[in-house]
């Protein structure tokens, strides 16, 4: 699809289709974080508060566009 020859219902059918795929896929990577961190919670039996830290630690991992991997 050529974007310079878009009108503007196509040139806005075609953001709005780009704006939900974003938001699957961000959903998809979210997803799979929020299962791996359940997964390592649940394998080294991690206390409440242990928990609670690892989620903390990783939103400030998201936060600052780091990549982590417990």
């Amino acid at each position: 699809m050529d974007m310079t020859t878009l009108s503007g219902d196509a040139l806005l059918q075609a953001l709005t289709q780009a704006k939900e795929e974003t938001k699957s896929g961000l959903c998809d990577v979210f997803t799979a974080k929020l299962e791996r961190l359940a997964a390592f919670i649940r394998t080294y039996d991690l206390s409440p508060t242990q928990s609670a830290d690892l989620l903390e630690q990783e939103a400030e991992v998201m936060r600052s566009g780091q990549r982590g991997d417990f």
